[in-house]
């Protein structure tokens, strides 16, 4: 009983380790566990130079089999897992069970968010959350959460995403519980802008990541040159700085209604993190097709994209 209640404690101290994960703009350490054989090994990464996540084990702990967790593919890919150079192909990072007592190298693609300074009051990111390149469209969220739509629940009807599950309201339009700016909508609380804890770029990526407000949208649209284009098989448009010639690229990722994917390959769609002032059904997002550029407002509930802004 004295070992199964240490196994227990060990257990809880192993799952708060795997809800760590990478932060954006900074390198930090990060908590990766392997199994080896009847060892389990706390293995910190120490470097990632080349590419290259260098390991040292600690706390070693005996009798245990454990599910590794990713690290998430939107800042790293990962690879393989090697012994002194060599891989060792039974590894995979959710799973693993191995037979010796040794030190492993885990290796990832680094897939950094990285930005573009395009001389305005922020810095843009290269590409949109849940992407892994400026081509990708990248998770589809609905305003103010931070966890992104499932698109297999919805092709498979399983799901519809209207106001009965969204996030700030009891089922209802006008029962709105946060955000909100006029009664007949639900409690008035006068925020206007999303705080840190319900920006999905923040949460997901870390660090100094946030989404942009309309204002910054608009600097962008205002002080930049759009040129519609296909990258890599995409439709999009190429954003050039009319300040400094930098540009990213802003992939026609459609956008999510009820229980449909829209416009895909057509139409961008890109959340702010400002709420509609009239009211607060509505926030305010960027949106384009091939011929324009603007701003819009629409329902809170419907799933859009988000491309990151940094100090």
């Amino acid at each position: 009983m004295k070992h199964l209640k240490h196994y227990a404690s060990i257990l809880a101290i192993l799952m708060l380790l795997l809800q760590l994960t990478f932060t954006s703009c900074s390198e930090g350490e990060d908590v990766l566990i392997a199994n080896g054989g009847n060892t389990v090994y706390l293995v910190n990464v120490i470097s990632r130079e080349g590419g290259t996540a260098t390991t040292s084990s600690s706390q070693v702990i005996s009798g245990c089999e454990v599910t590794l967790t990713a690290i998430p593919e939107s800042t790293y890919r990962f690879v393989n897992w090697t012994v002194e150079g060599e891989e060792v192909s039974k590894l995979n990072p959710y799973t693993t069970i191995v037979t010796n007592d040794i030190t492993y190298v885990a290796n990832f693609e680094k897939n950094d968010p990285q930005y573009v300074d395009l001389g305005l009051s922020v810095k843009w990111a290269t590409f949109n959350v849940g992407a892994k390149s400026p081509e990708e469209y990248g998770d589809y969220f609905a305003w103010g959460e931070t966890l992104p739509m499932d698109l297999n629940k919805i092709k498979e009807a399983k799901i519809k995403y209207d106001w009965t599950n969204y996030k700030y309201c009891k089922g209802t339009y006008d029962t709105m519980t946060k955000y909100c700016t006029d009664s007949q909508y639900g409690t008035i609380d006068n925020i206007t802008v999303l705080e840190l804890s319900d920006d999905a770029a923040h949460v997901n990526w870390g660090g100094t990541w946030r989404m942009p407000t309309k204002a910054e949208q608009d600097e962008l649209r205002d002080n930049s040159t759009w040129t519609w284009t296909t990258q890599n098989g995409v439709n999009g448009y190429k954003v050039t700085s009319k300040k400094n010639g930098n540009s990213i690229f802003l992939p026609a990722a459609g956008y999510i209604t009820i229980d449909e994917l829209r416009r895909i390959n057509e139409y961008g769609s890109y959340w702010s993190s400002s709420l509609y002032t009239s009211g607060g059904l509505t926030a305010y997002y960027m949106f384009f097709d091939s011929d324009i550029a603007d701003w819009h407002s629409n329902y809170r509930r419907y799933g859009r994209t988000i491309r990151p802004v940094c100090p």
